[in-house]
């Protein structure tokens, strides 16, 4: 299964100095540690852009279509004055299942059918990342396939302690990889980083593969 996936490249990655993390996530701020980056909050209409991209790219499969939008999500909120030598990092996390895309819950009802209708099924998560400078663009997205297993009734009392005990309202398809009990999932194919919501190794490559400047 490929997970790795190009979008737009434009110009070439000069050298840098400091880096920019375009995100308020606690675990995207961890998962880029090694950077130390500035932490800038930014925000976007995620959903007005959702609903545009995915009416333009209508002529590709679902799954194609959520991804390509996820892509612009990220490049939008990248869309600032850039200082030289920074490297501004933006990316965005959606979950895909039975042809829709899962964003954040609204609330606890909906997180639980969401939580739910994965028992018995693959789903897939897209997290589309944006390396954005004053000279380069680069937006990618990393695939990932999670797979549940069937549901049992013995399960029941530990999804409801997840979908009341675990924040899922905060969280892409109403959930966090990291927490789930073991006794849920079945599989994964791909970056599990992916499904945190940052694909670490693909980044570090993409910024140091041609770059001398290190942390």
């Amino acid at each position: 299964m490929q997970t790795v996936f190009d979008y737009q490249k434009e110009g070439s990655q000069p050298i840098l100095t400091s880096y920019v993390l375009l995100s308020n996530s606690p675990r995207r701020k961890q998962l880029l540690e090694f950077l130390d980056p500035r932490i800038q909050s930014v925000e976007v209409d995620e959903r007005g852009i959702e609903e545009y991209f995915m009416e333009k790219f209508a002529s590709d499969d679902f799954l194609t279509r959520a991804a390509k939008t996820c892509c612009e999500i990220s490049k939008a909120k990248s869309d600032m004055e850039l200082e030289q030598g920074y490297l501004y990092i933006s990316a965005d996390t959606i979950v895909v299942a039975d042809g829709q895309i899962f964003n954040k819950p609204r609330d606890l009802a909906e997180a639980e059918a969401m939580f739910r209708s994965y028992f018995g099924k693959s789903h897939y998560v897209v997290t589309s990342v944006c390396l954005r400078s004053s000279q380069s663009l680069d937006v990618f997205y990393t695939l990932a396939q999670i797979d549940f297993v069937d549901y049992y009734p013995a399960l029941e009392e530990h999804i409801q302690a997840y979908i009341h005990e675990k924040q899922p309202l905060d969280k892409a398809g109403a959930y966090g990889i990291q927490e789930l009990d073991p006794r849920f999932v079945a599989g994964i194919s791909g970056d599990i980083h992916t499904i945190i919501g940052l694909p670490v190794a693909e980044v570090s490559r993409r910024i140091f593969a041609h770059n001398p400047f290190e942390k």
